[in-house]
């Protein structure tokens, strides 16, 4: 197993890697759209939602993949209904015509505390 790190995405604080690759299978931890510098979160949700994409491409690109590479995706919105119709725009802008699996859930409280991300994704990719 190896650890994947790059300074082009938001790092976690304690003992959370960005991602780890084994046997050519990539799992990114949870990811939120925050600048990978200051940690801040956009205001707007289409902002967000281009920084999550953003800092999975340079995650991936760490581990010589591309979104291209993505099996599946995991999402957590704070308010579903609300931002699926932008978050959707932004996946269909991001990855064209590739359709990783994916699923989508609501939930109240994740991420830093403070913070009030709108959305955290969790990856997985296989670069074969």
């Amino acid at each position: 197993m190896q650890i994947i790190h790059t300074a082009g995405a938001p790092s976690h604080t304690g003992p959370v890697p960005q991602a780890v690759e084994a046997g050519g299978w990539i799992y990114v931890s949870a990811l939120f759209g925050a600048d990978p510098a200051t940690h801040a979160i956009p205001t707007e949700a289409r902002d967000e939602a281009e920084q999550v994409f953003a800092n999975l491409a340079a995650i991936l690109a760490a581990a010589g993949a591309d979104l291209t590479d993505v099996v599946r995706v995991g999402i957590v919105m704070r308010a579903l209904q609300r931002d699926r119709p932008v978050f959707n725009q932004v996946w269909a802008e991001r990855f064209g015509e590739h359709r990783p699996a994916r699923s989508a859930i609501e939930a109240s409280d994740f991420g830093r505390k403070g913070e009030n991300a709108r959305f955290m994704i969790e990856v997985v990719a296989f670069r074969g």
